[in-house]
């Protein structure tokens, strides 16, 4: 990678390590990738599922997060801004859980997050029919809109997470997502009115689908609604995927009219210019 891809990186506030049931690599090596990279703004954000908080040591990773973000924070201090972050997934399946966990923790950066509905619980086996896409559909953009009304999160993120699995090179489906302006529309109010950021999550782009989640088409949306209030994040689960396609969202959103993204600290909002 050339030095002026390098510095196009700003942040990358959405990665997974190995305190995530899914992650790969240890913290520090994540980290470590992230500073080599260039990115000057860096979050973990671990997952935490709760309804599925007893099936893996969701506990165990959770306590053990804070001593790793004071790690990484002061292995990188005065050169890399480093967040205490969480990926909290579908809080509202589970919300005394997930009100007692932020209640807990001093989180910068919260993602709220829905990774499965109350009929899908493996959004990559949804079956086969039309019928079970758009049941999925519905019911995943209705749980997006109850997460963006209870608002206790700083960025909702990957707005379109089923179709890498229901369209591209996965899934291969074409869905009608007209058919879901309208609560779109609803969503990107919402957290307007609830000045949370949107997260354009670039996973999206080397997981088949080849555009962000959510895509130029409702980033645009936002911004023509006021939304100002933008997060990137390459999704990372692995050493390599840190900072993955992050230009190619950046070049996406100046396009649109953005001139800045931002982090939070303590939940608050920083803004960078890109």
């Amino acid at each position: 990678m050339e030095t002026t891809e390098l510095r196009a990186i700003p942040a990358d506030i959405h990665n997974h390590s190995t305190l995530s049931p899914d992650g790969h690599d240890l913290p520090i090596r994540m980290a470590e990738r992230a500073f080599g990279l260039g990115i000057k703004h860096y979050a973990l954000t671990d997952h935490i599922e709760t309804e599925k908080f007893d099936d893996w040591d969701y506990a165990g990773a959770v306590e053990s997060s804070y001593s790793v973000y004071l790690e990484i924070k002061e292995r990188f201090e005065g050169r890399m801004e480093v967040y205490y972050g969480v990926e909290l997934g579908q809080p509202l399946f589970d919300l005394p859980l997930a009100e007692r966990l932020l209640a807990e923790h001093d989180y910068d950066f919260v993602l709220g997050s829905t990774h499965r509905t109350r009929t899908y619980p493996f959004l990559n086996k949804i079956p086969d029919s039309d019928e079970d896409r758009y049941r999925c559909l519905d019911e995943y953009f209705e749980e997006e809109l109850r997460l963006a009304e209870w608002g206790k999160f700083c960025s909702l993120s990957h707005l379109t997470f089923p179709l890498r699995f229901i369209s591209g090179d996965f899934g291969g489906h074409e869905v009608d997502m007209s058919r879901y302006d309208a609560i779109i529309d609803k969503i990107l109010e919402t957290v307007i009115r609830q000045d949370i950021a949107l997260e354009v999550n670039s996973s999206g782009i080397r997981k088949g689908l080849h555009v962000p989640m959510p895509s130029a088409e409702y980033v645009r949306r936002y911004f023509g609604k006021g939304g100002r209030m933008v997060t990137v994040g390459s999704d990372a689960h692995r050493v390599e995927d840190v900072g993955a396609d992050i230009p190619e969202v950046l070049d996406m959103l100046r396009d649109i009219g953005f001139a800045e993204i931002c982090v939070f600290r303590k939940k608050q909002p920083i803004f960078i210019s890109i």
